[in-house]
């Protein structure tokens, strides 16, 4: 330990003068930042600032935050180390007393470098709150821009105004499609050069055949594997619908990527036809994504595999759907592309987001009048719920409104309009893909149904079905915020930005010098489960494989499994403080803070849980004795954390404290081994022969075979008065729990045998009868 320490504090010093070298780079960092942050505020403060500038400084900012969280991450444990190399030397003697040179200058050193760590540290949480502030900033410009494009008016497509702009730039836009048309076709004459002909020819084979031959081969591979390897149910529906999705988009995608890059491999592309052809491969990614979603809904060839709740004749009515809204969007983002690449007029540029708004709206009114026919020859059998009606009636309003805003003259609107249903519709379908998929894969792995997870994870079948319920509503909230994001993207809010935002929500909140944040509660919940799962089948293993194998009593074998359990869900539960933050210390707060709640409301639950573990360590009672409590009297058959179960002679169940059986009187029948005892006493008249009554007895008592020979039983003469003879006749039996019905056994053959023999009882006589536990009398017959 000695030699450990030195070589530990000689590494932090390297480290920490490592990262004090670095000082001048830090300040340069700050100064560069600040500049850089004062820059973008000027400029926003001039305004006219295009959304393609306002990204980029939300970019930088962003940059900014990040490198300034980075470096306070990386400053601080070498600042807390630093203090306690300081706590360690302790505070500076006092003016007059001596002290050694190279500790005095330790201490300096370390002074220095504490100063400085802990002003970098400050500097750099001023310069993220500054990028904080300063995204901000540049969010509510990007709103403003974003609401002036909409509230901006522009000609009427019905006035002549609007042609005569789109025709005053015609010759200006039809120059630069011109250069990129002749940039691609010599870029293609020279992929077709005799020297790279079979390369070009060799790619765009590859693709064809693997766009539309290869996912056709998929298509059926994956439909026989659905088929024969996953079980029937819902899992084999979704899991074969969103292999259809993948397929159609990997497969066309990728099919368009592999004969684009047999064109140019030998670089004929470059400059905007390269940035084209990269537009175009993100285009037919896109579009094959939206047609492989419609026909993993729509399903029009195998409706027995649908998993929405759409009609036979509503899907045969759309069996075009998948190919026109596929097609369409691939091609808008071509032409939005081609626009942004060659710097295409305004004027073009409206037109092109005008013929993209009224396309949008005429593919859902299309939509929308096959559903109406359907809907209006099915709504007699069977009527359709409530919010399929709204969501129809919405769906027509908003086409109304794209269309009214297109031919009015505000374009961006109608523009936003049209595709914010398209992108609605695709991220609602792929949330219900998923959504689908989760839920009938943990259906088929954590349910009661399933007899492999019970016997792996040793779970309750509800259990598994609560855990089931839980997962896939953790899961749904999930895919719902995730939607938020996405749906918000048109509006200027990319999911890098809500991941921005949700990750300075992971510092948490501040309770005192606690924090709590959702990062630690997510880990203590998970760390809480796994270690549950863990100790509950280590707690089986102990059980049912290792105890059996040792010399145990079962008894014992099951208060060391319940104690093991014990001792592991509370070694579970502090592992879980520990990673919610929560030190030993803290623990020990919370606790003394909680004696005070423990003192007054739950004195009775502590004191049992005490006497439960006081139970299964001394075992003055285990599972299987049987045990006699006041009136309470039985088999011994569970001891809870709480209360131990007590179950009655006649299959009833009593629950009792442990309390009780700690501090009262119990009596333990079983604890030795002992026997169980049958005693009666029997009353015959004054005349009859002793000896005879006696050998009666015990012939009868010999004869039971649940009567032991060791200890003997005995038939004793106890008294004489009364005109009667008191016999009291003692047995022996192997079970206690059998006394009554022995007892009752022996009365009913003596009784015969004594009658046989003429020896006769005093009438009316009663009989006393004792037992290990009641005393009935049953009278002379």
């Amino acid at each position: 330990m000695t030699i450990a320490r030195p070589s530990f504090l000689l590494f932090l010093l390297l480290a920490v003068s490592s990262a004090l070298a670095q000082s001048p780079d830090s300040a340069k960092f700050f100064d560069d930042a600040r500049a850089q942050i004062a820059d973008m505020r000027k400029q926003l403060g001039n305004g006219d600032i295009d959304d393609g500038k306002l990204s980029q400084f939300r970019d930088a900012a962003a940059t900014l935050s990040s490198q300034a969280d980075a470096m306070v991450a990386e400053r601080t444990p070498a600042l807390a180390a630093i203090d306690a190399r300081l706590a360690e030397l302790g505070p500076a003697p006092e003016k007059g007393s001596s002290e050694a040179a190279d500790i005095a200058a330790q201490r300096a050193d370390l002074g220095r470098q504490s100063t400085a760590l802990d002003a970098e540290i400050k500097r750099a949480k001023l310069l993220g709150i500054d990028s904080q502030q300063l995204s901000g900033e540049i969010a509510e410009a990007r709103r403003t821009n974003f609401l002036d494009r909409l509230s901006q008016r522009t000609a009427s497509p019905w006035t002549p105004t609007f042609w005569a702009d789109l025709a005053a730039n015609a010759s200006r836009d039809a120059t630069r499609l011109t250069s990129l048309r002749n940039s691609v076709r010599n870029a293609l004459a020279d992929s077709f050069a005799p020297d790279n002909r079979l390369t070009s020819i060799a790619g765009i084979a590859c693709g064809l055949l693997l766009a539309l031959f290869g996912r056709r081969l998929a298509e059926r591979v994956l439909q026989r594997l659905s088929a024969h390897r996953l079980v029937s149910g819902r899992l084999r529906r979704s899991a074969h619908a969103v292999a259809l999705v993948a397929v159609a988009t990997l497969f066309t995608g990728g099919g368009a990527q592999l004969a684009i890059a047999g064109l140019d491999a030998s670089g004929s592309f470059s400059g905007v036809g390269k940035a084209w052809l990269a537009a175009l491969i993100s285009a037919i990614y896109i579009g094959s994504f939206v047609a492989g979603l419609c026909r993993a809904l729509l399903s029009v060839s195998r409706p027995s595999w649908r998993l929405a709740p759409i009609p036979d004749a509503l899907a045969q009515r759309l069996h075009h759907a998948p190919l026109l809204f596929g097609g369409f969007s691939a091609l808008t983002i071509a032409l939005v592309a081609t626009n942004r690449l060659l710097g295409i007029s305004l004027p073009a540029t409206i037109a092109t987001s005008c013929c993209i708004a009224l396309g949008y709206g005429a593919l859902i009114v299309w939509v929308l009048t096959r559903v109406r026919v359907v809907s209006t020859a099915e709504s007699q059998a069977q009527p359709h719920p409530a919010w399929i009606g709204f969501t129809i009636a919405a769906l027509w309003l908003s086409v109304i409104a794209s269309f009214v805003a297109a031919l009015s003259g505000y374009i961006a609107v109608a523009y936003l309009i049209a595709g914010q249903l398209v992108w609605l519709g695709i991220i609602v379908a792929s949330c219900y893909l998923l959504v689908c998929l989760v839920e009938d894969l943990v259906g088929g792995v954590l349910s009661s149904r399933t007899n492999w997870a019970q016997r792996t994870l040793g779970l309750a079948p509800h259990t598994l079905d609560q855990s089931a319920v839980l997962f896939i509503g953790a899961f749904r909230v999930l895919i719902f915020v995730l939607a938020m994001a996405a749906a918000l993207v048109p509006f200027g809010t990319r999911p890098a930005d809500l991941l921005a935002r949700t990750s300075k929500l992971g510092s948490g909140l501040s309770i005192g010098e606690f924090q709590l944040a959702p990062s630690a509660v997510f880990g203590a919940i998970l760390v809480f489960a796994l270690g549950s799962i863990v100790v509950r089948a280590a707690q089986r293993w102990f059980a049912e494989r290792f105890l059996p194998t040792t010399r145990l009593e079962p008894a014992m074998r099951t208060s060391v499994s319940t104690i093991l359990g014990y001792v592991g869900l509370i070694l579970v539960v502090a592992l879980a403080l520990s990673e919610l933050g929560l030190s030993l210390e803290r623990i020990a707060w919370v606790a003394s803070a909680l004696s005070v709640g423990i003192g007054f409301g739950l004195q009775a639950v502590v004191q049992n849980f005490v006497s439960g573990l006081i139970l299964l360590a001394e075992r003055p009672v285990k599972v299987g004795d049987w045990v006699a409590l006041g009136e309470t009297e039985g088999d011994i058959r569970r001891i809870h954390v709480r209360a131990t179960e007590i179950r009655m002679a006649d299959h009833s169940t009593v629950i009792v404290p442990n309390s009780e059986l700690i501090t009262k009187s119990v009596r333990n029948v079983t604890r030795a081994g002992a026997e169980g005892r049958v005693r009666f006493t029997l009353p015959v008249a004054l005349d009859s022969d002793p000896g005879r009554v006696r050998e009666i007895a015990l012939a009868v008592l010999a004869g039971h075979p649940a009567v032991l020979a060791q200890p003997a039983p005995a038939v004793l003469l106890d008294g004489i008065g009364d005109n009667r003879l008191v016999f009291v006749i003692a047995a022996f039996i192997a079970n206690p729990r059998d006394t009554g019905s022995v007892r009752s056994d022996l009365l009913l053959e003596l009784l015969a045998q004594l009658r046989t023999q003429g020896i006769s009882l005093r009438t009316p006589m009663p009989v006393t009868l004792e037992g290990a536990t009641t005393n009935p009398q049953v009278e002379n017959p």
